[in-house]
């Protein structure tokens, strides 16, 4: 057997039908799948699907087999009894989704008496183009059922698939692991066959399964338990293959160039695996820049876009990092960066989650951190883990450290503590669709593109075009304690959007109140609960920006009045020039082609004008054109159209928020308070609260204009 066959064939399985032995029949026979950890196996959802609808829910139970070796040497099989405990996508029913099933095909297995097997290593990066694969997976395909394998390349990647040239997956193979030769790691699991190519699900995708009710516990736990699992093997005296002694049988790896060991990592991740996980992507990409711009002496230009969910990932975002130097090239600072962001994530933890870890592994991890600092190349990066380390269990190294070498020293930066999302609304198509893009504002400077489409949607489905873009985008831009804000621009006849009111999951109107049977649907399993079923504008910023105004180089009123905006304290005037209690009257008509614009000119820079009603049609945007033309950079508005008799208390209310807010960067948290005071009509009533508030929050240079990257990428990005 090769290396390879050594590696996979006890953590391979073959999956079907409850019963006594395996029939060649297929309908008995499903497919393959792989053990990631003790008692858990990965592969596809189609393959778990063959046992109809109940199966797929956990209800009936699927045959497990596997192949250990003995003492002697020889293979014999074990049998156990697996139950689907996550799947993605989950059919309705026993017919749905036969063929082809829909992405991500991913199915996690909890399989009973399979607690001492050994598991393969899932990768924590990206393949690189062409990567060497070996494909691996049980198969009746010639008549009689055996294990199956094949070498290729990896050919590409089309959306939200791996593309796989050479050997292609015969019947039988799906949910089978996809293996980079060259680190010996799982980076797929294969699906099957398009035309003249094989398919294959890549390992990333298993945070989809983290969207599932349930997901986030089942995931973490698995994923520790994979990584605990290898921990374990560093000090297993079997003689049998696994992950970190077969890459002493790959010399393109001996020795690792970036001074990562395979010992190296299986401990780091061993120690990460015990540690509280991250909220989200935002949690790990924000120390990855950190880290990125501490190693390499240069501030960075954006984020790194990843959809990431686990410590050890963002460990696999610094592999291939090097110094800049003119010229290109530079020095391999793998082995810097890793430590620095692994101090980071303890640091972190400790100061956030102490009561979420265990004291005596922490302190063992940060006493195993402290170790490698003490004896590394790096005295500066030695120097800077210890000092994030300080207080967590750390023993101090000797006094004779060596001195700093020629590598750069590490540069402590304060890190950038705020990331946005900019969504923009562009004017209409000749079709009447409007085109859209979403972005990350870094460190209110840097722009990374996350979606977008030229062709543009019709105005009714902006909301459900752009949820899956802005739920990426604002997992990126949360992290620590901070929620990413949404600045959204528009078009000024667009003004009304009730984007406050947008919603993250699908379908998560309803979630609110069935007024049929008085009950909540999101009570049905207990006290589960997600926060994407939320409007928006209740637990994060969400304000209206111009979009044609941002096109051009900022006005010196613009500049002017959002400098008095920011210095305060804030005042209130009515937007049309009429006492707040005369409303704004059906039909009302302006004279003159700049009706407001002298008045508007003439408010103190802290002025903020007030509107009640709409803006995105008569008077209402007459008045918003010339607010913009005088340079105001905060507005606020009723949206929802009314009774003009209601505008006394909209006002009251308005003036209240601007004298709580003071200063424009204080009129967010008054904001949201009275949006989610609103949104419970039966208490807003009570309280003579009025409306739908929007809010015009509209700074000059952010980001600068002129540097915005003009073509974003598509929507989906590449797998891998």
């Amino acid at each position: 057997m090769s290396a390879f066959d050594e590696l996979v064939r006890p953590s391979l399985v073959r999956i079907g039908a409850p019963g006594d032995g395996y029939a060649t029949d297929r309908d008995l026979y499903w497919g393959s799948g792989f053990f990631i950890a003790p008692g858990w196996l990965l592969t596809c959802a189609h393959v778990v699907g063959k046992g109809g609808a109940a199966v797929c829910r956990g209800e009936s139970a699927m045959r497990v087999t596997w192949q250990e070796r003995t003492a002697a040497g020889a293979w014999v099989e074990r049998t156990g009894t697996g139950t689907a405990v996550l799947l993605a996508p989950t059919p309705e029913t026993s017919q749905s989704f036969r063929d082809p099933w829909p992405f991500p095909d991913l199915a996690l297995v909890n399989v009973a008496g399979a607690d001492d097997v050994r598991c393969l290593w899932l990768s924590d990066r990206e393949p690189g183009a062409r990567a060497p694969i070996e494909l691996y997976g049980w198969s009746v395909q010639t008549g009689e059922l055996g294990i199956r394998h094949g070498t290729g390349e990896l050919a590409g990647s089309d959306a939200r698939a791996l593309l796989l040239g050479g050997s292609l997956p015969i019947g039988g193979l799906s949910g089978g692991p996809v293996l980079d030769r060259r680190h010996g790691s799982v980076i797929g699991v294969i699906k099957g066959r398009r035309r003249e190519e094989g398919v294959a699900v890549p390992v990333t995708a298993l945070h989809e399964l983290l969207d599932l009710r349930g997901g986030p516990a089942v995931l973490h736990e698995v994923l520790r338990a994979h990584d605990l699992h290898h921990l374990r093997l560093l000090d297993d005296p079997s003689p049998y293959a696994d992950w970190t002694t077969l890459q002493a049988t790959l010399p393109a790896l001996a020795p690792p160039a970036s001074g990562i060991t395979a010992d190296l990592r299986a401990r780091l991740y061993g120690h990460l695996a015990e540690l509280p996980p991250p909220a989200g992507a935002g949690e790990i990409v924000h120390l990855v820049e950190e880290v990125k711009e501490q190693v390499r002496g240069e501030r960075l230009r954006s984020l790194v876009l990843q959809n990431v969910r686990t410590w050890r990932e963002g460990a696999g975002l610094l592999h291939g990092l090097r110094t800049l130097e003119p010229g290109g090239g530079g020095t391999l600072v793998d082995l810097d960066a890793v430590l620095l962001y692994a101090a980071k994530v303890v640091r972190k933890v400790v100061r956030e989650r102490p009561d979420e870890v265990d004291p005596a592994r922490l302190g063992a991890f940060a006493r195993w951190l402290g170790g490698q600092a003490d004896g590394h190349r790096n005295w500066a990066v030695g120097e800077a883990v210890r000092g994030l380390l300080e207080g967590v269990g750390v023993q101090e190294g000797d006094d004779g450290r060596p001195a700093a070498p020629e590598a750069p020293p590490v540069v402590v930066r304060p890190p950038a503590t705020r990331t946005d999302v900019l969504v923009k609304v562009g004017p209409p198509m000749y079709d009447g669709r409007y085109p859209w893009s979403v972005q990350l504002i870094y460190d209110g400077l840097d722009v990374t593109p996350v979606g977008a489409d030229d062709r543009g949607v019709r105005v009714e489905e902006l909301a459900a075009v752009l949820r899956e873009p802005l739920a990426q985008a604002l997992s990126q831009g949360d992290h620590g304690e901070h929620l990413a804000a949404l600045e959204v621009f528009l078009p000024r006849k667009l003004f009304d959007l009730p984007v406050d009111e947008w919603q993250l999951l699908p379908g998560s109107e309803a979630m609110e109140t069935d007024e049929d049977d008085g009950e909540d649907e999101a009570d049905d399993d207990g006290d589960f609960f997600d926060e994407r079923s939320m409007p928006l504008g209740m637990r994060r910023t969400v304000v209206i920006r111009d979009a044609r105004r941002n096109n051009r180089p900022p006005t010196p009123e613009w500049r002017r009045r959002w400098r008095g905006a920011v210095q305060g304290p804030l005042a209130h005037e009515s937007l049309h020039g009429r006492a707040p209690a005369d409303g704004h009257p059906v039909g009302a008509r302006s004279a003159g082609k700049y009706p407001y614009y002298g008045a508007l000119s003439s408010m103190d820079d802290p002025c903020v004008p007030v509107y009640c009603g709409p803006v995105g049609s008569g008077e209402g945007q007459t008045a918003m054109r010339d607010a913009l033309m005088a340079g105001h950079s905060v507005v606020l508005w009723r949206r929802d159209r009314h009774d003009h008799d209601e505008c006394k208390d909209f006002h009251r209310q308005a003036a209240h928020v601007l004298g709580m807010a003071r200063h424009a960067e204080g009129l967010h948290g008054p904001v949201r308070d009275l949006r989610i005071r609103l949104y419970d009509p039966e208490s807003a009533r009570a309280q003579g609260l009025r409306g739908k508030l929007a809010v015009l929050f509209d700074p000059p240079d952010r980001p600068p204009y002129g540097t915005e990257t003009m073509r974003p990428p598509p929507l989906a990005a590449p797998g891998g």
